[in-house]
C-alpha cells in the first residue's frame, strides 16, 4: 500500500476513537455542572473526575 492509498478501516477506527473520547469528555462535563449544583467544592469534582480544576471551572461558566 503507498502512502497514497485510502485506508477505510484505519479512518473509521480513528473517527470512532475521537467520538469516543468527545463522549467521555461531554459526560464529565454534564457531570461537573450537576455536582455543582449539588454544592460540592471545585476542587473534589476536579478529583473525582479527574481534570483539572480549571477546566472545571469553565465548564461550570459555560453551562
Amino acid at each position: 500500500m503507498s502512502i497514497f492509498e485510502y485506508d477505510k478501516e484505519e479512518e473509521e477506527r480513528k473517527l470512532r476513537k475521537a467520538e469516543y473520547e468527545a463522549g467521555v469528555e461531554a459526560g464529565k462535563k454534564e457531570t461537573a455542572v450537576v455536582m455543582n449544583k449539588m454544592k460540592f467544592p471545585v476542587e473534589k469534582i476536579a478529583e473525582v473526575l479527574q481534570v483539572d480544576k480549571d477546566v472545571i471551572v469553565k465548564w461550570i461558566e459555560d453551562k
